[in-house]
């Protein structure tokens, strides 16, 4: 039974399909398919550029092809289906997709709006979903840590990490960092690898400004700042770079109330059973 309250896309007249690669046997001519004959144009990305708006994007493959999916079409909502390995992000495997397809033109779905960040290096600007990093290369960083202009630390090891709850389950997760509900209202913060072993993540407001200032006398040949896994950026010694909470979510559909828990079982292997 169709829940009223839960909230979808007001129309659906476009999709785009966006794919990891060209390798793979994608069923494009089945989506095409079985949206033809409720009159839903359907795109291929990025070879086929939309006239308009699109109102949906169907993500076939991992969470780094969710990821570019997000960032490539910030607003509008993305149905991720797994034809990678982790797949966190996913909505459904990719032996659930024709299953899943009829359930989105029933309206048997939900629509997630995920916290995502704003990061500011100079004149530019980056949005993501899940972290960015500030890193050395090959030897450990002094960062100075503010929030809301509010002295934090200064931090001596590999770098900083600054995440959302929905990145809490990547890059995050790597390093130790606590597992959050995506839709915990909050923005992480964790030295990686601090010198002094003291290092804790500290978890903050959505609405906390955060700056991370890369030290005056540190060598600038391998400081690096890298959004959501994208293309590294190199900083110089001095650097600034200001983290605040994006106006644009990441939204995300999904048909199970309980998508993120299942993720969690399959992904990590926890135990299935109940008692």
């Amino acid at each position: 039974m169709v829940d009223p309250s839960r909230k979808r896309i007001s129309r659906l007249e476009r999709i785009g399909l966006f794919t990891r690669d060209q390798t793979q046997d994608y069923p494009f001519e089945t989506i095409e398919r079985l949206f033809s004959r409720t009159n839903i144009h359907v795109y291929r990305l990025p070879g086929e550029t939309p006239t308009e708006p699109l109102d949906l994007v169907i993500a076939l493959g991992g969470d780094g092809t969710v990821l570019r999916a997000l960032n490539a079409f910030p607003g509008v909502p993305v149905l991720a289906v797994n034809f990678g390995h982790l797949g966190f992000l996913t909505a459904c495997d990719r032996s659930e997709l024709d299953s899943g397809l009829v359930r989105l033109l029933a309206d048997d779905y939900h629509v997630e709006d995920r916290l995502t960040l704003e990061v500011r290096h100079g004149d530019r600007a980056y949005r993501c979903v899940n972290e960015v990093v500030v890193k050395g290369t090959s030897h450990m960083i002094t960062t100075n840590i503010r929030v809301n202009d509010q002295h934090v630390s200064r931090s001596r090891g590999d770098g900083v990490i600054v995440g959302t709850p929905t990145g809490s389950t990547a890059y995050l997760l790597a390093t130790g960092g606590p597992i959050l509900m995506p839709l915990v209202d909050c923005i992480i913060l964790k030295p990686l690898n601090e010198y002094s072993f003291t290092s804790r993540s500290v978890l903050m407001p959505s609405d906390a400004r955060v700056s991370l200032e890369i030290a005056s006398d540190e060598r600038s040949d391998d400081i690096l700042l890298v959004a959501d896994g994208g293309a590294p950026v190199r900083l110089e010694s001095g650097a600034r770079i200001e983290i605040t909470r994006s106006n644009v979510p990441a939204r995300l559909v999904f048909f199970e109330d309980d998508s993120f828990f299942r993720n969690l079982r399959s992904r990590l292997n926890w135990s299935n059973e109940s008692t």
